[in-house]
């Protein structure tokens, strides 16, 4: 049912460990900056993706359809698109991996292309007063002022054998109307470019993730159009898994490594306080996995100042409550415990 040639299921084991340093060279920038060309590092962070979300990436592979990820903030929903692309296509993922951030202001249009008016109408008087008035002899070349964006650019690269891979993040931060300004072009996986008379079509479907943190409602003839999962909080063995992970990068890089025990009582301790703040119905806010992760390094430069010893926390008051508790009123409720 899936018409890839060389198809290759996303298994989840990409990312098992931390990647290696990573350089890639970002999209050219406009104006004065385009000729910086910088050369950017980065290293990606494990990640562990569940059964049930391993099987949903299948199914919107086999539907040709969006994936719209579900969930609390810091459950990974964003970082699916890119674990996806990196087992897919290895530390040269970017030439196939693109990246849509959305704004309250950013409109669908944005998505697909930019044409920069204004340049054009510079270029045109330019022209007119070098030729004294005279209208431009030869003829003009509009396609130097069209730019893809992020979905435009993953429509033109996605093809049979190496499909593309598409983040479209926070969907929900948009206007009412954003999702239904998509219909057609998601549908269809082609545009009309106006200005050019160009229609843009995928040779292939690109694979498409959208995240929402459920901040409104989606339209239902958007929602038709998409596979849905919600990505629930990690179980015990799951946060296991993701904090040894991390902890064993730490090590590599630090060439000092945390007591796995140690490392397990932290998990506990931050399950523990996970499961009653969510049972807790004045609880504004219950840590995310992403907490986790930014509480565990705090305690890792701990232990590699020396601050921290033995094979679990010390008892009594939570240590660094600043780092997983976001609101005043969770604060001061385990604080004043």
């Amino acid at each position: 049912m899936i018409e890839e040639k060389n198809y290759k299921r996303y298994e989840g084991k990409g990312l098992l460990k931390a990647t290696p340093t990573l350089s890639y060279q970002p999209e050219e920038l406009k104006g004065e900056v385009k000729e910086q060309k910088k050369i950017l590092e980065e290293k990606i962070a494990p990640y562990f993706p569940g059964e049930a979300l391993k099987d949903a990436v299948e199914y919107a592979r086999i539907l040709q359809r969006p994936l719209l990820l579900r969930g609390e903030p810091g459950s990974g929903k964003t970082r699916l698109a890119q674990a996806v692309a990196y087992e897919l296509y290895g530390k040269d993922y970017r030439k196939k991996y693109f990246e849509w951030y959305i704004k309250s202001s950013t409109k669908a249009k944005e998505g697909l292309y930019t044409f920069d008016h204004l340049a054009r109408l510079r270029d045109v008087e330019l022209a007119r007063h070098k030729n004294n008035g005279a209208p431009q002899p030869e003829k003009e070349n509009l396609f130097k002022y069209r730019d893809f964006g992020p979905l435009g650019q993953a429509y033109l690269a996605s093809k049979p054998d190496a499909p593309a891979v598409l983040l479209i993040d926070e969907i929900d931060k948009a206007d009412l109307d954003f999702p239904n300004d998509l219909l057609f072009e998601l549908e269809q996986k082609r545009f009309f470019v106006e200005e050019t008379s160009e229609e843009i079509a995928a040779e292939y479907p690109p694979l498409i993730f959208i995240t929402s943190n459920d901040e409104k409602d989606l339209p239902n003839a958007f929602l038709r159009r998409c596979v849905f999962f919600y990505i629930d909080f990690p179980s015990e063995e799951l946060l296991m898994d993701i904090a040894r992970a991390n902890a064993k990068n730490w090590a590599e890089q630090y060439r000092k490594a945390m007591p796995d025990k140690l490392v397990e009582d932290i998990v506990l301790r931050f399950r523990q306080l996970y499961m009653d703040m969510k049972n807790n119905p004045n609880t504004d806010k219950a840590p995310s996995t992403s907490e986790l992760l930014d509480w565990l390094r705090v305690l890792y430069y701990q232990f590699l100042q020396g601050r921290l010893e033995g094979d679990s926390l010390p008892k009594g008051e939570l240590p660094h409550p600043e780092v997983l508790l976001k609101s005043l009123d969770d604060y001061k409720a385990q604080v004043n415990k």
